[in-house]
């Protein structure tokens, strides 16, 4: 059943990255406040994990009592792909932590990042603090890297991940997104092309798509009935803005006839946000939330 939730992403703009305690608190308080019933979750780095680990009852208590369900829990953990192997192992023991928080939350989705390739950015990163838009980004890359040898370690990571997402009842997705390793569709095609586990699927990030000058229609023929979770925001097709659907030039009706072909049933999260909207944040959110539960019940997801 197409459900229709807020993203981390309101969070993360509200009360910066990661939220304490409290302000998880306070991001469940406003997503009730918003007339969510859904919602979801996301540890970044092992103190923010060990916290919502020590805390997972009050947690769970407090969503329960706003009458919230956590749909997804997110773990990111840059760990996973570091060429170190006791480091690469101590991320993959965290997201089997990420994936029992998810199981106790009552979550069906599993989810991580596929962060920046290793290569040395000189001057800024992408997703290294605030995200700015149309910056100009440089890379060197080091004369003894393999793309290679680095793609199959970055398949193994992410077939073991969804292992262990397997092994707890759950679905395991990645979204591309600009910057990253997998920042389009057809990496994302490849990578479950070659990860081939059936419990292992596509988030549709529209914002990140559309910024990449990908044709979004298009985008969801590629993946199909992989598309397992999607996030909705808008942008002009040049930077990477995460707006209010209608604000910039996405084709929603496109989007939508997409999915109803293939059956979309998973969860819709609303992904606007940014510091640049910050004084309009509940404003564009509930504008979102309405454009979107309109087209579910126009195109009867």
């Amino acid at each position: 059943m197409v459900v229709v939730n807020l993203a981390w992403l309101y969070a993360i703009t509200k009360y910066g990255y990661p939220p304490s305690l409290d302000q998880i608190f306070k991001a469940f308080e406003d997503a009730a406040r918003l007339g969510f019933k859904y919602i979801e979750v996301e540890a970044y780095k092992e103190h923010n994990l060990d916290e919502i680990e020590e805390n997972k009852k009050a947690i769970l208590e407090k969503a329960e009592s706003l009458g919230l369900k956590i749909v997804n829990f997110a773990g990111i953990f840059p760990e996973i792909l570091s060429p170190d192997d006791s480091v690469r192992a101590k991320g993959l023991k965290m997201m089997e932590r990420s994936a029992k928080l998810a199981n106790y939350f009552g979550s069906s989705l599993l989810q991580t990042d596929t962060f920046t390739p290793p290569v040395k950015f000189v001057g800024t990163a992408p997703y290294s603090g605030a995200v700015v838009f149309g910056v100009k980004y440089q890379v060197e890359i080091d004369p003894s890297f393999s793309w290679r040898k680095f793609w199959s370690m970055l398949v193994n990571v992410y077939r073991e991940i969804a292992r262990i997402a397997d092994d707890h009842g759950l679905k395991f997705v990645l979204e591309p997104r600009i910057g990253e390793t997998i920042s389009n569709s057809d990496a994302m095609l490849r990578l479950l092309d070659e990860v081939n586990m059936d419990n292992f699927g596509a988030v549709l990030d529209t914002g990140h798509l559309h910024a990449a000058k990908e044709l979004i229609p298009l985008s969801i023929e590629k993946l199909g009935e992989r598309i397992m979770y999607v996030h909705v925001s808008d942008n002009d097709g040049r930077d990477n803005w995460h707006l209010a659907p209608g604000e910039g030039t996405i084709d929603w009706d496109g989007v939508f006839k997409g999915l109803k072909k293939f059956r979309f049933n998973g969860p819709i999260a609303i992904d606007v946000g940014g510091k640049d909207i910050l004084d309009q944040l509940d404003e564009k959110v509930i504008k979102a939330k309405e454009f979107v539960e309109k087209a579910v019940e126009k195109y009867g997801l």
